[in-house]
């Protein structure tokens, strides 16, 4: 009998100061030419196009000064990786002092964000464009059709969302922080326990303070459908990034939001929800510290049609140690997540290091979202990325 297959997607990862890529979890990596020195990588979501940057030894992109970076693509079988300056005929991607990169949701343009702004081209014509500034904190559909941000229609500083899309162009405020009643209501309408503690926690004059609120980069599924993120509803922010949140979800069709209350609510903050690519299940990315020493990092899968919830992360961490989450991101059969965690003491963490852990201490693990079983794992590994199957 044949042994089961894998689980499908490609990943793709830092390790030992090069790109590494699997075409199938648990198969051999293959390195990807001209990547030693890379610092930052992304795959694409709809052709598994990599796009990656590299640097002199010892480059940070979390220093003070960004060193000039060489952006490289690397199409699948990833045997071949070509300057992004061979094939765009502009001057500017000879070097770029990137400190982060990302293509965009649909797959089809490259963006990198610099201390000077972002820059964009559109790979398929080689053309340059003048990105959203809100990139890093929007979502796409696949298609284009829906966006979905941060901010709100008079500016994209204010707290709350805002959504682009079949029945809400020019633009529809789904709530903000002066008009937050949509959010309200779903709350209202939730009848679990966890929700009215929550809100009944709620305090009118903090909700009433701008730097109250938590509200995550709203994510778009990819059939563009529905959005989901996080939010605190303005329940006061502690020193410590302390509060509570609940996930919602929008419809955007009728562009109907709810909270999904069977998730009850999440101590801490949550850094991020992310769709499954079948829409069908959440990563909920989500840190309570304590102190900067003192930070555990959680990971939740949410199977949206069976209402179940498993961690992921914290519990698999060594006794008397913490959880730190380096990068997180879905298989493309929505089935298996892949994360590179790092399990430090605390007394490992200080100002020395930044309270960060040493790239060597992170572990890539894929694990099964519905019995948390780890499938694989690559010790070493960060800045992991998932791409089509």
């Amino acid at each position: 009998m044949a042994a089961p297959a894998g689980p499908a997607g490609r990943i793709a990862y830092l390790r030992n100061g090069a790109v590494w890529v699997e075409s199938r979890t648990g198969q051999a990596a293959r390195q990807v030419p001209n990547s030693r020195g890379a610092v930052l990588l992304d795959l694409s979501p709809t052709d598994g196009t990599l796009a990656f940057l590299t640097g002199p030894p010892g480059t940070s992109v979390f220093a003070d000064k960004v060193p000039p970076l060489t952006p490289f693509l690397s199409k699948p079988p990833y045997t071949r990786s070509v300057p992004w300056s061979a094939l765009v005929p502009d001057p500017a991607l000879r070097a770029v002092r990137a400190r982060w990169l990302t293509w965009e949701d649909d797959g089809r343009n490259l963006v990198v964000g610099t201390d000077t702004g972002t820059l964009a081209w559109k790979v398929s014509t080689g053309q340059s464009f003048i990105p959203n500034q809100s990139t890093l904190y929007q979502s796409t559909s696949r298609n284009g059709n829906v966006t979905a941000m941060l901010g709100s229609v008079q500016s994209p500083d204010d707290v709350g969302v805002l959504l682009y899309g079949p029945g809400a162009r020019p633009g529809t405020e789904v709530f903000t922080r002066r008009q937050p009643g949509n959010l309200m209501t779903a709350l209202r309408a939730a009848p679990q326990p966890a929700l009215r503690r929550f809100l009944a926690d709620l305090d009118p004059r903090a909700q009433a303070d701008d730097v109250s609120w938590t509200v995550t980069p709203p994510e778009v599924t990819p059939d563009g459908r529905r959005v989901y993120f996080a939010s605190n509803a303005g329940w006061g922010v502690g020193s410590a990034g302390t509060t509570t949140s609940a996930v919602f979800e929008l419809d955007v069709a009728t562009l109907k939001l709810r909270v999904l209350g069977w998730l009850g609510t999440f101590a801490g903050s949550v850094q991020g929800v992310m769709p499954s690519p079948d829409g069908g299940k959440l990563l909920i990315l989500l840190a309570r510290h304590n102190s900067n020493a003192q930070i555990n990092t959680f990971v939740y899968a949410a199977d949206l049609g069976h209402k179940t919830v498993r961690e992921l992360a914290v519990t698999a961490a060594p006794r008397g140690t913490l959880s730190v989450l380096d990068s997180a991101c879905w298989l493309a059969d929505s089935r298996e997540v892949a994360l590179s965690v790092a399990y430090p003491r605390p007394g490992d963490l200080n100002e020395k290091n930044g309270f960060e852990p040493p790239v060597g201490a992170y572990t890539l693990f894929v694990k099964d979202t519905g019995s948390g079983k780890t499938l694989s794992r690559v010790p070493g590994a960060t800045r992991v990325s998932c791409g089509p199957a």
